[in-house]
């Protein structure tokens, strides 16, 4: 492909942000970088009754003289099953909980397996949303680019997101917890995530980041 405009991190079940980034002409998903531990590239961003936690993968290098997000696996530690029981106990309320769960129960158990690469899982899963929003999955760019006018990988382009409001669970007793994953908006809005806008609109490739 042409030089991206913008580069996004490939990440599993990412906020809504991620998407409204996504939608920016020329933005790409890049799988030619190096792995950043403790990001959204491995961790699911919810919100339980006792608040907000991640969710995380356990991983590991294939080769350890490398840091590429290609060559980073699940580990043995890894099981389908531990992940959707604990978006079972957490999420189950949610009103599209029921509907959504078993199309990524299929995800989970199709992909969750030790050995297997997380970029893999973690481009299924935003395909999967993208099928869900009504939105193209952007292209993704095997190639090194530099100079990128946005790019969206580093850690710090994830903090302190702005979010546009919907009903949570738990909201009575949290208030609203922004910057969840879109498994969270899913469950609650369903199709509906669809139409919830960007904080600042879909112009700007800096939407959504913070103020």
């Amino acid at each position: 492909m042409s030089q991206p405009t913008g580069l996004l991190p490939t990440a599993t079940f990412p906020p809504l942000a991620w998407f409204h980034r996504a939608q920016h002409l020329g933005v790409a998903v890049c799988v030619n970088e190096h792995y950043v531990k403790q990001s959204l590239r491995n961790r699911v961003a919810m919100v339980g009754p006792e608040g907000p936690f991640d969710l995380s993968f356990p991983v590991h290098r294939r080769r350890a003289s490398t840091r590429s997000i290609r060559d980073i696996l699940f580990t043995e530690r890894v099981q389908p099953k531990a992940f959707i029981r604990v978006l079972q106990t957490n999420c189950g309320k949610a009103p599209f909980f029921d509907h959504i769960i078993p199309e990524v129960e299929v995800w989970a158990h199709e992909h969750l397996v030790p050995g297997a690469p997380l970029v893999e899982a973690s481009l299924a899963s935003t395909r999967w949303a993208c099928t869900w929003l009504d939105m193209a999955h952007p292209p993704i760019t095997q190639a090194y680019h530099k100079n990128v006018p946005y790019d969206h990988r580093p850690k710090a382009a994830w903090r302190g997101l702005t979010t546009p409001t919907y009903p949570q669970v738990f909201e009575d007793r949290l208030g609203f917890v922004a910057s969840r994953s879109i498994l969270d908006v899913l469950f609650h809005i369903g199709p509906e995530a669809a139409l919830l806008p960007s904080r600042h609109g879909n112009v700007d490739p800096e939407a959504d980041r913070p103020s």
